[in-house]
Parts: structure tokens; C-alpha cells; sequence
């Protein structure tokens, strides 16, 4: 395995176990931002050598490209695991719920 490789998949997994720290809550959701980070730090990295973005260079991977890669890798993977609120249950006052039991008591129709 090439140097530039390896570093990338470290640098990748760096990026990628981080933003879990930050934002995941649950175990299961550290493959999904570990491999969130390093194929986003990849995609970026093939991105910039493709743009010919010759910004920043730690060895022969461009970092700033690579890591707003990463980043955005972990953003997209959080909005997908993120665990949604559960939404507030509209609670019904006791006097109207009495009041409606009343009314269908009394009504000859029935409750509407």
C-alpha cells in the first residue's frame, strides 16, 4: 500500500471517529461516521486533484479539500442517523374532555 494511502485512510479515520465524538450518540452510528469521514476525505482529495487545486499539500494530498470533504461526509451521515425528537402529544384539558362526555351523554344523537 502506497505512503499517500495510508495516510489519507488515517487522516480520513482521524477526521471521521472525531465528528462522531461530536456528534453521534450512539454506538451504531460510529462505522457510519467512520466510514463517512474516509470516503469523504477521499472524494475530496480526488476532487481537488481533479480541480487542480494546488492550495495546501501534506505530502502529495491535498488537506484543506480533503478534510471539507470529511466534513461534509460527516454532516450528511448525521443528518441520517441523527435520532429524531419525539414530538410532543397534544394533551387535551381535563374540563374539556369532561365537557364533551357531557354533551354526548345529553345529545340524542350521540357523540359527533
Amino acid at each position: 500500500m502506497s505512503p499517500t494511502l495510508i495516510l489519507a485512510l488515517t487522516l480520513g479515520s482521524i477526521a471521521g471517529l472525531l465528528a462522531h465524538a461530536l456528534l453521534g450518540r450512539r454506538l451504531w452510528q460510529l462505522p457510519c461516521f467512520w466510514l463517512a469521514g474516509v470516503g469523504g476525505f477521499l472524494a475530496g482529495e480526488i476532487v481537488a486533484i481533479l480541480a487542480g487545486v494546488e492550495f495546501f499539500r501534506l505530502g502529495s494530498i491535498p488537506l484543506p479539500a480533503a478534510l471539507a470533504g470529511s466534513l461534509l461526509g460527516a454532516v450528511i451521515c448525521w443528518f441520517f442517523t441523527a435520532p429524531r425528537e419525539p414530538r410532543p402529544r397534544r394533551r387535551v384539558p381535563r374540563m374539556a374532555r369532561t365537557t364533551r362526555a357531557r354533551q354526548a351523554a345529553t345529545d340524542p344523537r350521540g357523540a359527533r
